[in-house]
């Protein structure tokens, strides 16, 4: 299965102005936060709360941070203090709800990715990863029904491709299965998982078929 990752981080409209110091540094560190210098974002994220100990925008990426490296439990009190304090993008609902989800908090996720899609409610990436989460319940139905829902939000978004073939393939719909990693095959040709899990999908259609 595979996660809908957050898009890089931006500043939202309608919190009050940065002072300039304190904006340059936080420009700073989201551009070395996209660039995959955690490190040293990080360091400039902690030098602006050593200044601003609220500031929405540090605490999300001192919580985003926390996510990839795998540290849930500190992410989430970071990330929920970033959103009350006003910073509400669509990264902060994806990477609050992929730590509480790997926590095992599935009711909290699922509220998360909720409100998430009712502030932006075309980003495929809520669907993709409540349909994550409801497999992960053992309910392939509905999260294939979710994963359906974000592919018809974003007819190129490959997770949800994924996700779709992979819940297919658990109900034994091994034809439409294909049919989805094929359609992945076609938007990323270098996919080696998709490749192989067409090709296994083959496999099992032909074994079907001579019995």
């Amino acid at each position: 299965m595979a996660q809908g990752n957050p898009s890089t981080p931006k500043r939202p409209k309608g919190l009050k102005p940065l002072n300039p110091a304190v904006k340059g540094m936080i420009d700073a560190a989201f551009q070395m936060h996209k660039q995959g210098n955690l490190a040293q974002a990080e360091i400039l994220y902690h030098k602006v709360l050593q200044m601003e100990p609220g500031n929405p925008f540090s605490l999300y990426g001192v919580g985003a941070i926390a996510v990839v490296r795998g540290e849930m439990e500190k992410a989430v009190p970071l990330l929920k203090k970033s959103m009350a304090n006003g910073y509400h993008h669509e990264a902060s609902y994806t990477h609050l709800g992929i730590a509480l989800q790997t926590l095992g908090r599935m009711d909290e996720a699922l509220a998360v990715y909720r409100m998430g899609k009712k502030l932006d409610p075309k980003n495929p990436r809520y669907a993709c990863n409540t349909s994550v989460l409801l497999a992960q319940q053992g309910d392939p139905t509905a999260a294939l029904e979710e994963a359906m829902k974000a592919i018809k939000l974003a007819p190129t978004f490959v997770p949800a491709y994924v996700n779709a073939g992979t819940f297919l393939q658990s109900l034994e719909r091994y034809e439409e299965a294909a049919v989805m990693f094929e359609k992945i095959l076609q938007l990323d040709p270098n996919h080696d998982t998709a490749r192989q899990s067409f090709e296994a999908m083959r496999r099992v259609i032909v074994a079907k078929n001579l019995r």
